[in-house]
């Protein structure tokens, strides 16, 4: 694309029944900010200036770039306003003249979960605009006035939410530039771009063969040989149709999805190794052809895979740009409107990718037997406990000829100790003292995911540090740390506190003790009410913006207390085994 493009955060508000549009826009680079009311003359100035420049916004794609154009084309916005929201159109269906208008654009929004949503999560002010965006006249002038905060709000908190995923900007415009794509690809998704550059095309007709999938051969099993047959029988081809069974001591699912499989409530410690398959579905692909059948040349798939490879050696940044187009092409095999569009190759993928595990698991079972646990299996890869490093270097001979059988390769990490919930939860430290932790109560946070903080802090701290819960909460006096987000699904019409109706979809609730508080509360569209899950039964709301801001007396510290001790109870049932004995050992 040449030269640096000039980045632009934008955000349109329009009152559809009051004739008024305006927008605010921000520069990435320089951080000034614009604001643009009714004025249509100063738009079109802004965006002949601007025509190479790439447009970001939340929710762009589905609204605001159809605003923009409607207003360069000479379109009434407000009517479509009315058409994109109350009708559901898509912009192109309401005029295609629209296509037209050039315009790079770039969507931040990740289809589920709203701009307030995330600045619920960021500590940022969450109220909405008392401005009514039903309101059937011109606006006031403190009612534009009050419309520009809000909007300019917005905008500034997209260009916060874009800061933090710049990296997903950086890579599709890597993937542009290392193909040479015309600059119009922009505005494709990652997967559209992966058809694309893969020069895949949807057949003009129906092929129906979903259940057609063949087992790959270089699996071979035995003790398990049943769920192969089950997958082989056509009557269950079905995907409401999945097998629970026990495999190797551990009730496991098999269906259309990954593997899962997990003990319980399990902890052990030394001769633990977690292997992952390397570009488990990629790898799939190439190897037994199963690429989806729309592209012509699937030797250019390969050849993505092994140069990003290469690149990923070199620390190359370039190699996560095609790493899009690797991981994107088997979720766009399931996709209708993609054309990589190809369900039978993508089912085929998600079951071998099953059995080749599987098969991994048997090898490894009839090895050792009660010598060893198999303690989880994923999507990609496996977990198990052995008895000795003598153990473990057998166990790796058997990965070796796994590996060299099925043509995939594998990835290791010696773990030291493991507290593990179930499959989705659970924290480990490696025996080079680094910690890796998945699920909703350990997982990482992020300024974007960022629900009951303190919680989270907690159960690490007592995990990996032996750190008493009361301690860690006890010590922390910013408000953010003890937020609970709360969401207002479309199944239910308003929340309420108390006496008080509360329109807004996102609320920041704290446990209080105070007396005079109560419960939040959710009204169905029939009006009976719901107590909104894992909430305190007395809580205070603060929908201002609380990053820096210190706990109030009224602050209930104990309901979090309870809440991580509840937690806890889940991964360690004595609440004695913690990581901490090694993380000590290591410094």
């Amino acid at each position: 694309m040449g030269k640096e493009r000039r980045r632009i955060i934008i955000d349109f508000e329009v009152l559809s029944k009051g004739g008024f549009w305006m927008c605010c826009m921000k520069d990435y680079k320089t951080k000034k900010e614009h604001i643009i009311v009714n004025n249509r003359e100063e738009l079109i100035r802004v965006y002949n200036k601007n025509k190479d420049s790439v447009w970001i916004g939340y929710n762009i794609k589905g609204y605001d770039q159809w605003i923009l154009k409607s207003i360069i084309a000479g379109l009434d916005p407000c009517k479509v306003s009315e058409k994109l929201i109350e009708q559901k159109l898509s912009g192109w269906q309401i005029d295609r003249n629209l296509h037209k208008v050039p315009l790079y654009i770039f969507e931040i929004n990740d289809t589920y979960r709203s701009l307030k949503e995330l600045e619920l999560f960021m500590g940022e002010d969450i109220r909405e605009s008392s401005v009514s965006f039903n309101l059937d006249r011109y606006p006031t002038k403190e009612e534009i006035e009050e419309l520009i905060t809000y909007c300019l709000h917005d905008v500034r908190m997209t260009f916060k939410v874009f800061e933090h995923v710049y990296y997903k900007y950086e890579a599709q415009l890597g993937l542009i530039e290392y193909f040479n794509l015309d600059e119009g690809m922009f505005n494709k998704t990652e997967a559209q771009l992966s058809a694309y550059i893969l020069g895949a095309r949807k057949p003009n007709y129906e092929r129906n063969d979903t259940n057609e999938f063949e087992i790959i051969e270089t699996i071979t099993l035995s003790k398990y040989n049943n769920i192969k047959e089950w997958y082989e029988d056509y009557n269950n081809r079905d995907y409401k149709k999945y097998l629970k069974t026990n495999i190797y001591g551990v009730e496991t699912d098999f269906g259309w999805g990954g593997l899962h499989s997990a003990r319980k409530k399990y902890k052990a410690e030394n001769f633990i190794v977690n292997s992952d398959v390397s570009s488990f579905y990629p790898s799939i692909m190439i190897e037994y052809n199963l690429l989806s059948r729309n592209v012509k040349d699937p030797s250019k798939y390969k050849e993505i895979r092994d140069k990003r490879f290469n690149l990923k050696k070199e620390k190359n940044p370039i190699e996560k740009s095609l790493k899009l187009v690797l991981n994107s092409a088997y979720g766009a095999c399931m996709d209708a409107n993609n054309d990589l569009y190809d369900p039978r190759q993508g089912t085929a993928i998600c079951v071998n990718g099953q059995l080749l595990l599987l098969d991994l698991i048997e090898k490894v079972e009839l090895e050792f037997g009660s010598k060893a646990e198999f303690i989880q299996g994923n999507t990609d890869g496996v977990m198990f406990k052995f008895n000795s490093k003598e153990d473990v270097d057998k166990y790796l001979e058997i990965c070796n000829s796994w590996c060299e059988r099925t043509k995939m390769e594998l990835e290791h990490d010696f773990i030291k100790k493991i507290i593990q919930k179930d499959v989705n939860n659970y924290i480990y430290i490696k025996e080079n003292g680094k910690v890796k932790s998945k699920g909703a109560y350990v997982k990482e946070l992020s300024i974007i995911d960022n629900d009951l903080p303190i919680v989270n802090k907690a159960i690490k701290e007592k995990l990996i540090n032996n750190i008493d819960v009361e301690v860690t909460i006890n010590n922390s006096n910013k408000l953010i740390d003890f937020q609970k987000c709360v969401k207002i699904t479309g199944k239910y019409n308003y929340a309420t506190h108390g006496n008080e109706k509360i329109n807004l979809k996102v609320l920041r609730v704290f446990a209080s003790k105070s007396i005079s508080d109560n419960a939040i509360m959710k009204t169905r569209y029939d009006n009976k009410l719901e107590k909104i899950s894992y909430t305190p039964d007395r809580v205070f709301i603060d929908n201002s913006k609380v990053i820096d801001k210190e706990i109030p007396y009224k602050l209930d510290k104990s309901w979090y207390i309870s809440l991580v001790k509840e937690r806890l109870e889940s991964f360690m049932p004595d609440n004695t085994f913690t990581l901490f004995d090694f993380m000590d050992s290591l410094q």
